[in-house]
C-alpha cells in the first residue's frame, strides 16, 4: 500500500524472538539430545511440535511441571539447575534493533506482544536493556493465550487503546502477520533490521 493511503499510526508493537532478539532453541536440543542419546532435531520436534512447550508458553504448565514432564519424557536425570542453565541460553542481540528503538521510542508508545514463557523472559529481562523502551509487555503465559490464537491480540489492542489499524504489529512469522491482520491490525513481516528500517522511512515513521 503506498504511504499516502496508509492509515496513520498511533502505536507500534513488536514480537520479541527473531525480531529483537536472535533465537536459537537448537542450543538446548543439541545439549538435551547428548544427554537422552537422540538428534537434536527430534529433541526440537518432541518438545516444541508434539510436546508441552506450547503449553508452558500459554502458562498451562508452571516451570515446575514443565521440567518434570521433560525428565519424564526424555529419561534423562536433569537437574532443575541445569535445566535452567540451559532452557535461558538460547538469545543472542540481534544488532540495530536496540538503535531503532530508541529512535522509534520518542515518537510511539511501544508494545511487546511474545509467545514466552516464564524462565525466558525473566533472563531476557535481566539481559537486555532494549526492553526498557517499552511502554507494555503481553506476554502469552501471563495472558494464557499464544499466537496465533485471537486472545493475545486482542489483549493488544485492549492495551494500546486505539483501533487496530492505528497499530502496526511486526513479527518474524508470516502466520502470525496473517492472524493479526484478521483483527484488524496494521501487521509486516520481519526479515531483516534493515529492511524494518527502510520500509519504516518509507511509511514516514522514521
Amino acid at each position: 500500500m503506498p504511504p499516502h493511503q496508509r492509515p496513520p499510526l498511533d502505536a507500534l508493537a513488536f514480537d520479541l524472538g527473531n525480531v529483537l532478539i536472535r533465537v536459537d532453541h537448537l542450543r538446548f536440543c543439541r545439549r538435551l539430545g547428548a544427554l537422552a542419546g537422540l538428534a537434536p532435531e527430534m529433541v526440537y520436534t518432541e518438545i516444541f511440535v508434539a510436546g508441552r512447550e506450547p503449553d508452558y508458553d500459554a502458562g498451562r504448565l508452571s516451570t515446575g511441571e514443565f521440567h518434570y514432564w521433560l525428565v519424564q519424557r526424555f529419561g534423562v536425570a536433569l537437574p532443575f539447575s541445569l535445566f535452567r542453565e540451559w532452557w535461558v541460553d538460547l538469545f543472542d542481540p540481534m544488532e540495530g534493533m536496540e538503535d531503532l528503538l530508541a529512535r522509534l521510542r520518542g515518537r510511539f508508545p511501544l508494545y511487546l506482544i511474545s509467545n514466552t514463557n516464564a524462565l525466558h523472559f525473566t533472563d531476557i529481562y535481566r539481559r537486555f536493556p532494549l526492553l526498557r523502551h517499552f511502554r507494555r509487555f503481553i506476554l502469552s503465559y501471563q495472558v494464557g493465550s499464544r499466537k496465533p490464537e485471537p486472545a493475545i491480540y486482542q489483549a493488544l489492542i485492549r492495551e494500546t487503546g486505539v483501533a487496530p489499524e492505528r497499530c502496526l504489529f511486526i513479527d518474524d512469522r508470516a502466520d502470525f502477520v496473517a492472524a493479526a491482520q484478521e483483527h484488524g491490525l496494521t501487521a509486516w513481516q520481519f526479515t531483516t533490521p534493515g529492511d524494518l528500517c527502510a520500509r519504516l522511512s518509507e511509511a514516514g515513521v522514521l
